[in-house]
């Protein structure tokens, strides 16, 4: 895996024609994440990318990005590919405002000739609440993970979207029941969370959430 910072040219990096995003705030990041990218890595022909969200439409986040970052890169700095770029990167860092996945959809088409996004069923429940979410699907393709065991969000999403589904790819991956606001609320009740963070983060996570409030900010 390699560290990528700022806003810089990808073209010496691509060894493939598609790029899979995983985007996320990574508040705190989980073992959830590293199995359904590793998942991904198995599924897809294609670059790579992590991608730690510094400003995201709908949620607060009250962890700052560097950390969040620093976390990230902690957690999937034992990913290794030879076949393909396996990257995480701190582009939201540079970019000012809202971060709308659109924007990163049309920053990556610079340099590949498709742009795939990695999200949960979740995300997909919601699709009408993203920001121009017709043409973003115009222009990638949303790979979506399960997150219910009735699949009744892919249900929305399709009832939704109508022809546009076709844009919409569902995965047979498992259903992670783990969730970054369940390990902060763990925190702040004083259980533990060993096994649902990395050991490399386990102590700085609960340094860092077991005194702050959800939605509070440093």
């Amino acid at each position: 895996m390699e560290i990528l910072y700022g806003l810089r040219e990808l073209n010496s990096l691509s060894k493939n024609d598609a790029a899979v995003i995983f985007g996320s705030s990574f508040n705190p990041p989980h073992l959830g994440h590293l199995v359904i990218s590793n998942y991904a890595l198995n599924y897809f022909d294609a670059d790579f990318y992590i991608l730690p969200t510094n400003n995201p439409p709908h949620k607060a986040i009250n962890v700052p990005f560097e950390k969040r970052f620093e976390w990230a890169v902690r957690t999937f700095q034992g990913f290794k590919s030879q076949d393909k770029g396996i990257y995480i990167t701190d582009l939201e860092k540079h970019i000012e405002g809202v971060n709308y996945a659109i924007y990163n959809v049309e920053y990556f088409l610079k340099y590949y000739k498709s742009v795939i996004l990695l999200v949960g069923e979740d995300a997909l429940g919601n699709i009408e609440k993203w920001f121009k979410y017709e043409e973003l699907l115009k222009k990638a393709i949303l790979a979506v993970y399960p997150r219910t065991r009735d699949g009744k969000l892919y249900k929305r999403g399709r009832d939704v979207l109508g022809d546009l589904y076709c844009k919409v790819l569902e995965l047979d991956f498992p259903i992670i029941e783990i969730s970054s606001s369940e390990i902060r609320k763990f925190v702040r009740e004083g259980k533990s969370i060993t096994g649902l963070v990395p050991t490399e983060i386990e102590d700085d996570v609960i340094k860092t959430y077991q005194h702050l409030e959800e939605g509070e900010r440093w």
